[in-house]
């Protein structure tokens, strides 16, 4: 082998190195500044030990720490026709999704005639933070069952993310499919101020807006040299270097900023505060027109968060609020929920809204014990605490007006159970 051979074959062996290397690097670049820099896909629970250690968790029977690694193991996610993801089956100590992708819930009656009773919303009625017996839907159970003495099967159609369009796109499939509710319980807000503060533009626009769009256009994709290229570390790593060279810091976090003109370093919180809630809103009275349509009842209610004057904050909520106003775009998210349930309360007060809405904004008002875990999500406790004020106003709406098609022996049991 001639020299000038051996070395074009070196030059050629070295290059293949180093663009190998590149691309390892610039991989490794990506997800450490995801890892480390970019607020979290899903910002809950980033850390379990610490998440595990909190106070909330002090007097609990279980393991926090296996709980929320459980949370994580669960988070697969199957494609659902327009409601897009449902976690895949599983099975833990403390976990339980069946084939329907639906959590378990402890405490249902096995009745036949027993009330039907669907509970739709985000990972808070998931139950992100608590045990399948300890999710808002397992305390209602338990409630109507044990409490009030009336039969009822509680389904929790709760999903991480969802937002409350979604939700109701999720009640007309399950419609469509020939299932029939006698109660709708929506509990939700904070996606939908998530969902309303990165993409306002896009009304009803779902979480992970950007990660499923571009996953779509990916199939499109005409799979050349420009796929090609996208897909290599390199490509991520200028990538990063091209967010961080943006002038608006917020764009950086993932906010689209709608600035008022009185500080422009701010994104507008009452305008997308106004939007999100007006979206809750139609979402409300798109449920009313369906619950007439098939003779149910619902109710809407509007769930509390972290960033609230009302509740008397523990040390480690105060510590909890602090770490994750940190990230500008969980600042966002927080405030413009506190926004959205401020305006809810105004309209309440000033002007009809839909009838079937209830403002929990002030849920824990009394509840100096801590109970949150982070922003928005709660322990098995908090949980119970929801369950008992989301079960006071459902007996309220069905005892003043039950449905034309309940059983006798169920509208017994509800007569009693209006009666205590």
């Amino acid at each position: 082998m001639t020299q000038k051979l051996k070395t074009v074959l070196a030059v050629i062996g070295l290059s293949a190195i180093a663009i190998v290397a590149a691309d390892l690097l610039g991989r490794a670049a990506a997800s450490f500044d995801e890892r480390y820099f970019e607020t979290p896909r899903n910002v809950t629970l980033v850390d379990d030990d610490l998440r595990a250690a909190l106070p909330a968790y002090d007097s609990v029977d279980y393991d926090p720490r296996t709980l929320l690694e459980e949370v994580r193991k669960s988070d697969r996610a199957v494609y659902q026709p327009y409601t897009m993801w449902r976690r895949r089956a599983y099975r833990g100590e403390y976990t339980t999704i069946d084939v329907n992708s639906l959590r378990r819930t402890v405490g249902n009656s096995s009745q036949a005639s027993a009330l039907q009773v669907w509970m739709f919303g985000g990972s808070t009625v998931w139950g992100v933070g608590a045990p399948d017996d300890e999710t808002i839907p397992s305390h209602l159970a338990k409630l109507l069952n044990d409490r009030f003495g009336i039969d009822a099967n509680v389904r929790n159609l709760g999903e991480r993310g969802f937002v409350s369009t979604q939700e109701v796109i999720y009640l007309m499939r399950e419609l469509q499919a020939g299932r029939r509710p006698d109660v709708v319980l929506f509990y939700d807000g904070v996606n939908d101020a998530a969902a309303v503060s990165l993409w306002p533009e896009f009304p009803g626009a779902h979480v992970s807006y950007d990660t499923v769009r571009e996953r779509f256009e990916a199939i499109n994709d005409d799979g050349g040299i420009g796929s090609l290229m996208r897909s290599t570390g390199l490509y991520r790593a200028s990538r990063i270097v091209l967010n961080r060279l943006e002038d608006d810091p917020f764009e950086r976090d993932g906010i689209i900023v709608y600035a008022s003109d009185d500080n422009d370093a701010e994104p507008d919180y009452d305008w997308l505060a106004e939007r999100g809630i007006d979206l809750w809103l139609a979402n409300a009275r798109v449920v009313e027109s369906l619950a007439r349509k098939y003779d149910f009842a619902s109710l809407m209610f509007f769930q509390p968060g972290l960033w609230s004057d009302s509740k008397p904050l523990d040390p480690s909520e105060e510590m909890l609020l602090t770490t994750e106003a940190e990230f500008a775009s969980l600042k966002t998210v927080m405030r413009v929920r506190a926004e959205m349930a401020s305006a809810l309360d105004a309209m309440l007060i000033d002007s009809p809204v839909a009838k079937s809405v209830v403002n929990l904004h002030g849920l824990f008002a009394d509840t100096s014990e801590p109970v949150y875990i982070d922003y928005v999500h709660i322990t098995g406790r908090g949980n119970e605490i929801a369950a008992e004020r989301i079960a006071s106003e459902m007996l309220k709406r069905l005892c003043l007006q039950p449905s034309a098609d309940l059983n006798q022996k169920t509208l017994g049991q509800l007569r009693a159970g209006c009666q205590q």
